[in-house]
């Protein structure tokens, strides 16, 4: 489903900053599960404490409902004064005067000293700061290990893409085929940007055009159906089930043994699947060079319409930096961006949150500089890439015939 862009005509117009020192009451929204909302709202508990005269109320969504819900806030003039946003709406709504330019006023006093430069200046467009950082992850395979292992693959040790497909073939055989090796990623946005990036391409150019060619995607496209047409990789109905839940995935439904996503999803994709299972970087062919990056799981923003932006700034300062709140969320959005509040948490860390500092800590000098931030649009593109390939995969379209159709619309979305 295309998020509905209802932003036109929101002026970047705050209609005052208020009072962090007053009683005040703010609003805050985020995305994700009960068990995100649950250690949320903990976290906005221990700031009401500390910050008795500022009052939050908060509510949360699954992820499409919630952009869906933004778009109709916005629309009507009353979006909330703290809210998440994605790096592919980050344009969208900076653009068009929806959120507030951190660098000045109120927003100032959020501090990222502490936070890694790099990362940092993801939440920048435009030259105007419009979010901040909550987390950062990194793209990752998980997988089942046991699985894998079975099939003489270790992916924690680095795979090429031949040795990948191979593996899954391999993985997918063992069970008769009834559940496959891997996930068909020909869907995913994240996974096309790490192999462009491999290539020394990326998705985006600096301008907000597509970075990539016709005969790019072809190659990708071929790749992944390489592994479908093996058998390697999931069938076209589970493929096109898919959506960003990792309980609604095909790993966490048990289909596939292994699936690209963030990292920081391991936890979730654990409880669902109901086996150990484990991070390990891209497959790639060239030695070293996976193409991942510091990535924001997701941003903190302050809306520029809010009245109360100083208290807004303070709760997205509070959660950025406060070392109780970093032991409150764990790695349920990703690793504290605060990397001084990270080192004392990795110190203690154990069972996942372990694995998941371990991998970031092994990749660090890998990881190259993120990608320019998407322009307007991105999110409708992801959503194009989608159900495109899905016709690939039905057999509905051939592959020639869907990289036409994607890079024209595309183009066309862009321009």
């Amino acid at each position: 489903m295309v998020v509905p862009l209802l932003l036109t005509g929101v002026a970047a117009c705050g209609s005052g900053s208020g009072s962090g020192d007053g009683d005040v009451t703010i609003t805050f929204v985020w995305w994700g599960s009960d068990g995100r909302a649950n250690l949320t709202k903990k976290a906005v508990e221990l700031f009401q404490r500390k910050n008795p005269k500022i009052k939050v109320q908060t509510s949360f969504s699954a992820y499409a409902a919630y952009w869906e819900k933004l778009a109709t806030q916005t629309a009507g003039g009353k979006p909330p004064d703290v809210l998440n946003v994605d790096t592919r709406y980050l344009a969208e709504y900076g653009g068009r005067g929806v959120l507030a330019d951190l660098n000045q006023g109120a927003g100032k006093a959020i501090s990222l000293a502490d936070v890694n430069p790099e990362l940092a200046a993801t939440g920048v467009y435009q030259g105007k700061r419009y979010a901040v950082p909550w987390a950062q992850n990194t793209p990752a395979m998980i997988y089942d290990p046991a699985a894998f292992a079975a099939a003489g693959a270790d992916p924690a040790k680095g795979l090429t893409w031949q040795q990948y497909a191979d593996a899954a073939q391999k993985v997918s055989a063992a069970g008769g085929f009834a559940a496959r090796g891997a996930t068909d990623f020909g869907i995913l946005d994240t996974t096309l940007e790490i192999w462009l990036r491999q290539q020394g391409k990326q998705f985006y150019t600096p301008e907000g055009k597509l970075g990539f060619t016709a005969d790019d995607l072809r190659r990708y496209w071929q790749l992944a159906s390489g592994f479908r047409d093996a058998k390697g990789s999931s069938p076209a109905d589970v493929t096109a089930s898919y959506n960003t839940s990792p309980e609604q995935s095909p790993l966490g439904k048990k289909l596939t043994s292994s699936e690209f996503a963030y990292d920081n999803l391991l936890p979730a994709y654990q409880k669902a699947n109901g086996k150990p299972l484990n991070v390990a970087p891209y497959p790639t062919d060239k030695a070293g060079d996976t193409g991942q990056y510091r990535r924001p799981s997701m941003f903190l923003a302050v809306s520029a319409r809010s009245a109360q932006q100083e208290a807004a700034a303070k709760l997205v300062d509070f959660l950025v930096n406060d070392a109780e709140v970093g032991k409150i969320v764990g790695t349920d959005r990703g690793l504290a961006p605060n990397l001084k509040v990270r080192a004392q948490l990795a110190g203690s860390a154990t069972g996942n949150d372990k694995t998941l500092y371990d991998y970031e800590a092994a990749l660090e000098p890998k990881l190259g500089a993120a990608p320019p931030v998407p322009p307007k649009g991105a999110g409708a593109i992801q959503k194009l890439l989608q159900r495109t390939y899905e016709e690939v995969a039905f057999g509905r379209m051939s592959i020639d015939d869907a990289v036409n159709r994607f890079m024209t619309e595309a183009e066309k979305g862009l321009s």
